[in-house]
């Protein structure tokens, strides 16, 4: 009897031994910094959700579901930083972008309903729209993104001006949706917020209905999602999370703009992770719209190319409101058709991702941004929500790295320790610029805080003779010269700009107040 228990222990521990060293062998075929699902997945999820929140580039919610039932679903940081108030699972989230879909949804409903036709111009629904282009731009090619458009989202002056300035809409439409274009209808893919901002005008026009009126009817009503609506900045709305810019020393409450006039139908819904959900299993079925005309939107047009910005590839992604991945994980070489659209506006960020073939959903919603020349948060939003995508389809995942100093933040430190000139060496030596400028404007602008005015304002001429040929950015630092009693450094790059930019009235504003400071002087 003795002798058998003996050697059932011994046959069990070879067992374990066997089962430690295949474990040992799986986990180790991995590469490094990918983790095995497991059998709790929704562990699995709540750590990376944890540990992405805890970098500091995450405050929102999140929600996970499988096979239509929710499995992970959870909130972090603050709705609300002044008060100290949570963020919750039902908290309101400025959608951005993602309110793209909703548009598309409404417009194809009207295709069903024989009320517009996708060949239809902007002419045939906005007569007084210029001719000469609205004639040849159809509906599908307003929520294709091949209009050839120009964006006004691109304008510099859109972030300081247009975008806080209440419009008409078809003001709005006249003013920045109808300049000359950029290339011809049907050719290219080009993301185009102003295109949507027609398509949500035509949808009223057609409708006699407002835009927020055909969304609750057609979509909010009927599928039960009573936590998501159009945005605006006068109503009171409950439970409506702040938003904030990240910024490298500090959190600042999000740039203020005015969501009706722009970016309108293209972007200024708000919802809930719990109401995408609903909007989610919705998109399976006829409640809403009929397979063919659902197909259309979830189809990419891949008969034209992208635009170098957008990636350049030789076949557009992007159906109606909706771009259509195909993505193969780096480890398990498992492809998985991922549907999604990303957002992002003054201080929100959101990712939302149907994946269809799994019958799987991960929505991510953050009330963070960044500021110009910064990519962090949203990076971080884009990683969170594609180890999400993993986890669910049982690939390998990666938790975030532990947060690293910023460019800005290593910046500030060599100039404490060592100087200006020894931190422009490192910026030559290890920085990365920003196409459209200003990599150090936040450094400068803290060190003038500071007192620090020399070296801020050699921070901010490194800039322009880092990035030469930015009307704005000559514009801001002849100004910083100016309010900094440099009068005459001022007007070198006051001139500067107006070479490039000779009607720009703050930049003539700036010149005459330098050259009377000058001549106070004298």
């Amino acid at each position: 009897m003795k002798r058998g228990r003996l050697q059932f222990g011994l046959l069990l521990g070879c067992l374990m031994l066997c089962h430690s060293a295949f474990a040992q062998e799986k986990e180790s075929a991995l590469p490094k910094g990918y983790l095995e699902v497991g059998t709790d997945k929704e562990e699995a999820l709540r750590q990376l959700c944890q540990a992405t929140a805890d970098t500091g580039l995450f405050s929102g919610a999140v929600l996970v579901a499988d096979e239509g039932k929710v499995i992970y679903k959870q909130a972090f940081g603050l709705a609300n930083r002044e008060w100290n108030i949570p963020n919750t699972t039902d908290t309101k989230f400025r959608l951005a972008s993602v309110s793209k879909q909703f548009c598309s949804m409404l417009v194809m409903q009207l295709v069903q309903e024989g009320k517009v036709k996708l060949d239809d111009t902007i002419i045939d629904h906005l007569p007084y729209y210029r001719k000469d282009t609205g004639e040849r731009i159809t509906l599908h090619h307003l929520m294709s993104h091949q209009s050839g458009i120009k964006d006004f989202t691109s304008s510099f002056d859109y972030r300081g001006t247009i975008s806080r300035l209440s419009f008409d809409k078809d003001e709005f439409i006249k003013l920045h949706c109808s300049g000359d274009l950029a290339n011809d209808p049907g050719t290219i893919y080009s993301y185009c917020n102003a295109g949507y901002c027609i398509l949500g005008r035509i949808i009223e026009k057609v409708t006699r209905k407002s835009f927020e009126q055909n969304l609750h009817e057609r979509i909010f009503d009927p599928l039960g999602m009573k936590n998501s609506g159009y945005d605006r900045n006068r109503t009171v709305i409950e439970k409506r999370a702040s938003g904030y810019t990240r910024g490298p020393f500090a959190f600042e409450n999000a740039a203020y703009i005015d969501l009706d006039s722009s970016p309108g139908a293209a972007g200024a819904l708000y919802s809930t992770v719990e109401d995408m959900f609903r909007w989610d299993r919705a998109l399976y079925t006829n409640k809403l719209l009929k397979k063919k005309h659902r197909d259309l939107m979830f189809t990419p047009n891949r008969d034209v190319p992208e635009v170098k910005a957008a990636g350049g590839r030789p076949h557009s992604n992007y159906g109606y409101g909706w771009q259509i991945d195909t993505r193969t994980h780096p480890v398990t070489k498992r492809r998985t058709k991922v549907i999604n659209h990303g957002g992002a506006i003054n201080g929100f960020r959101a990712m939302e991702s149907r994946l269809v073939e799994d019958d799987a959903f991960v929505i991510v919603l953050c009330n963070q941004g960044d500021p110009i020349a910064s990519t962090d948060v949203w990076d971080a939003v884009q990683r969170l929500s594609a180890e999400l995508i993993a986890v669910v389809t049982e690939q390998p995942y990666r938790m975030p790295g532990k947060r690293r100093l910023t460019q800005e933040q290593r910046m500030y430190e060599i100039v404490q320790a060592d100087g200006v000139e020894a931190a422009i060496e490192w910026f030559q030596a290890n920085g990365s610029k920003a196409g459209w400028g200003g990599a150090n404007s936040a450094v400068a602008t803290q060190l003038i805080q500071d007192g620090r005015i020399d070296d801020g304002l050699r921070l901010m001429e490194f800039d322009v003779e880092t990035t030469p040929g930015k009307a704005w950015l000559l514009r801001k630092t002849a100004l910083a010269f100016l309010n900094n009693a440099r009068p005459e450094k001022a007007l070198v790059f006051a001139n500067q700009g107006l070479e490039l930019k000779p009607d720009d009235e703050a930049l003539k504003n700036i010149k005459t107040e330098a050259e009377q400071d000058l001549r106070s002087e004298d």
